[in-house]
């Protein structure tokens, strides 16, 4: 577990029953922000067709999901920082993390909080 997860982990539960409606739980948002991270990052280095837009977009959840996590009175901007940073050890170390998501449930959650965190 990396550091992030641990403090994720040892969130009260309170805590962890507003990530519920979202993402099921702290483990699949962690999961998704890590994935938020590695699509933006694999846009810049491909620049696929009209990436520009993409990378906007994908700047533009990654801006909610940091709202969304600080209207729960944490640290949004920081814990995503800290997934995205995870994301990018990986990235140097030739690590493949075993991702249990679907793409379909990815694009799910992401439509969720595209439309404003509603479930």
């Amino acid at each position: 577990m990396t550091k992030i997860q641990e403090i994720l982990a040892a969130l009260p539960e309170e805590k962890k029953a507003l990530f519920v409606p979202l993402f099921g739980d702290v483990g699949t948002f962690y999961t998704v922000v890590y994935l938020i991270a590695r699509n933006e990052h694999v846009t810049e280095q491909e620049k696929p067709d009209r990436y520009e837009d993409r990378l906007q977009v994908i700047r533009q959840i990654r801006g909610k999901v940091e709202k969304l996590v600080s209207s729960f009175g944490l640290e949004g901007a920081e814990i995503v920082a800290d997934i995205a940073s995870d994301y990018f050890e990986d990235y140097v170390n030739y690590k493949e993390p075993d991702i249990r998501m679907t793409n379909e449930e990815f694009v799910g959650v992401i439509q969720k909080v595209a439309r404003g965190g509603e479930v």
